[in-house]
């Protein structure tokens, strides 16, 4: 038998195995990865993956410190009020991280200086994505001209990056993951199962999609209305689903199912537009 001092897990066995790539091979698979972006639109693209990383320490920040706060207010007050004297020591305090700074300690006010960070280098990137071609004779009219700024268009042009790798628009669809499974239904994470769809790129529609949602006066929202009304009319069994706590759904449904309709058109007209635009 193997002596417990011995034994170890696959996360210990999977490190062993694992070599950080040399900078060369980065190099490399970056280049790969954006040889097909349009020569113009490449300094916008460098800003916004800039903006992505900084967003994603931004959220780890934020959340270490609503996950610190919660717990403190937990341990030291449980269910009773926080006194006033400590909510305004919180609120001055509770985002202040020291950090290295020129050999000695200084107090910086992390998440503000990553937020100011992340804003400035998407200004960057909208001002070069308005320079390029790409977002104004594709993305921006796929969008007919509502609501794609250059968060959302770097997301597009980095997951799909070239229209021309997809033989058909219904290729494109099946990687955003706006097909249908055999039952009809959207396709789903289930375990054991790879995902056909890009996660990424459905994350961006979704956010597009959100958008044109809370603007009850844009010709997309006025569409959306209408699919839902027609679905409703068509399918007035969805009304009456309820989930697995027996609460109704068939309204959020509904909903969802507009919204694909209105994604698989905005991706319809993105995708033409694309494939014109490298013609």
């Amino acid at each position: 038998m193997e002596a417990l001092e011995n034994y170890q897990t696959e996360e210990q066995i999977e490190e062993q195995d694992y070599k950080a790539p040399k900078f060369e091979e980065l190099v490399a698979r970056f280049r790969e990865k954006v040889k097909s972006i349009p020569e113009d639109c490449q300094g916008a693209i460098m800003f916004w993956l800039a903006a992505k990383k900084v967003q994603e320490a931004r959220i780890r920040v934020e959340n270490q410190l609503r996950q610190t706060l919660k717990v403190g207010i937990k341990v030291f007050w449980g269910d009773s009020d926080i006194p006033d004297s400590i909510k305004e020591i919180m609120l001055e305090a509770k985002m202040i991280t020291e950090i290295e700074v020129k050999g000695k300690k200084e107090k910086v006010n992390r998440l503000e200086a990553l937020r100011k960070q992340e804003d400035g280098l998407i200004r960057a990137c909208e001002r070069e994505f308005k320079k390029s071609r790409w977002y104004n004779e594709v993305a921006v009219p796929a969008a007919e001209g509502v609501g794609l700024g250059p968060a959302l268009a770097g997301s597009l042009l980095w997951t799909i990056g070239d229209a021309k790798r997809f033989s058909s628009f219904g290729r494109l669809v099946r990687y955003a993951g706006l097909d249908v499974t055999t039952d009809g239904k959207a396709p789903k994470r289930s375990k054991g199962n790879r995902i056909t769809w890009n996660p990424e790129l459905r994350t961006a529609l979704f956010k597009l999609t959100e958008g044109w949602n809370k603007m009850p006066e844009s010709t997309w929202r006025a569409e959306w209305d209408g699919h839902k009304q027609v679905l409703v009319e068509k399918r007035p069994e969805i009304l009456e689903e309820v989930n697995k706590e027996g609460k109704p759904c068939g309204k959020g449904h509904i909903h969802n199912m507009a919204r694909r309709l209105i994604q698989r058109k905005f991706l319809r007209n993105l995708y033409h537009l694309w494939v014109e635009f490298e013609q």
